[in-house]
């Protein structure tokens, strides 16, 4: 999973200027923040915390990885 996250992350950052990907990793990540924190559980809510808990841990390293490496 995480590779296809950071392989999605990366596709779009290819297809954008340089001087704009800093401000799209954050416009994602505070996206992706909140559709983890508001979107609605369904079915059995301790999977889909345990889930929602693996997802938010794949997305903050990835995002952290990606701002990083724009800043240099």
């Amino acid at each position: 999973m995480a590779a296809s996250i950071a392989g999605a992350l990366e596709a779009m950052l290819r297809r954008t200027e340089a001087g704009e990907r800093l401000a799209l990793i954050r416009t994602l990540r505070g996206q992706m923040e909140t559709v983890l924190a508001e979107a609605p559980v369904r079915d059995d809510p301790v999977k889909g915390i345990a889930l929602r808990t693996r997802l938010a841990a794949l997305f903050d390293a990835e995002f952290t990885r990606l701002e990083a490496a724009e800043k240099g």
